[in-house]
Order: structure tokens, then sequence, then C-alpha cells
């Protein structure tokens, strides 16, 4: 998440002991850099990626958004609401449920987001996990939102 590794260091530690939950670990890792070309290698395998394990898949969301890269993932708040939608139609309920969990870009407590949120939701055609969840936690950023509000209006 800092630069402390980089893919070398990632791929020499899985090298070191490689299996199944290395891969996972590995993959999290890969896409938890702080690098413009690994984030949108993960992206780009996330939302398009169709020979990803479900368990590759999850890592990849896991690693992705930090909040000590908030300008480095910025560009993707809006990417989230824009490509979700495509993304989940090939996705299953389960492994669907459990990717919004880890990639709805819950740090961007903004309302731009919020804005960017609820017109997602507003699409028709939605897959129906995709808004039950994603109105999870819209629900939840619109409390954070409104938390942060209230304190600065306190201070």
């Amino acid at each position: 998440v800092l630069g402390g590794m980089d893919t070398a260091d990632i791929a020499a530690a899985l090298e070191a002991g490689p299996g199944a939950v290395a891969e996972q670990f590995a993959a999290k890792c890969r896409a938890a850099l702080p690098e413009a070309s690994a984030k949108e290698a993960a992206w780009h395998a996330i939302m398009r990626g169709t020979d990803l394990s479900n368990y590759e898949l999850w890592s990849l969301a896991e690693g992705f958004w930090q909040p000590e890269q908030s300008a480095l993932t910025e560009p993707y708040v809006e990417r989230f609401f824009r490509d979700m939608p495509a993304a989940a139609r090939g996705r299953g309920d389960l492994v669907l449920d459990l990717l919004l969990r880890f990639l709805y870009p819950r740090y961007a407590a903004t309302p731009r987001t919020l804005e960017s949120a609820q017109r997602m939701l507003a699409l028709d055609g939605l897959p129906v996990t995709l808004r039950r969840r994603a109105a999870d936690h819209t629900h939840d950023l619109r409390r954070v939102i409104a938390a942060r509000a209230a304190r600065a209006d306190e201070g």
C-alpha cells in the first residue's frame, strides 16, 4: 500500500511460498500497489476478467481501494458506478455479493460519490443483487456523509 514492495518482491514471495492462498494474497498485494498501472491492471481484471477464480477476483477487489491512495483511486469512483452494471451481469449472485462488499468505493465518502451511486441505482434493468447490495452500501455512504457534515457544523 505504501510502496514498500514492488511486483518483483511480490513475485519472489509467491515463488518462495507457492499455493492457492499465496496466489490470492499476491493478487491482493498487486492491486494494493500505489501505482496507476497496478490499479488499471486490477480494474481491468475485475471488470473484464473471465478466467479469474472467485477468490482471485475478491482478492483483487479487496486490495484495490486503500484509504492512503485516495488521489490514485479517485478516477475509479465514477468508473465503479459506470462499469459495475455490465460487470455484474456476468457474475453469479454470491460472487457479485462478495465482490460488491470489497469493491464499493466506501473510502470516497463525498456528495459526488453519493450522486454517482444514486444515478446508477436509478438505472432500469440492474441485476437484483447489484441493486440490493449497492443500495445497502449507498445507505451507509449517506450516513457517513451526514455524520461528517454534522461534525463540520459543530466545529
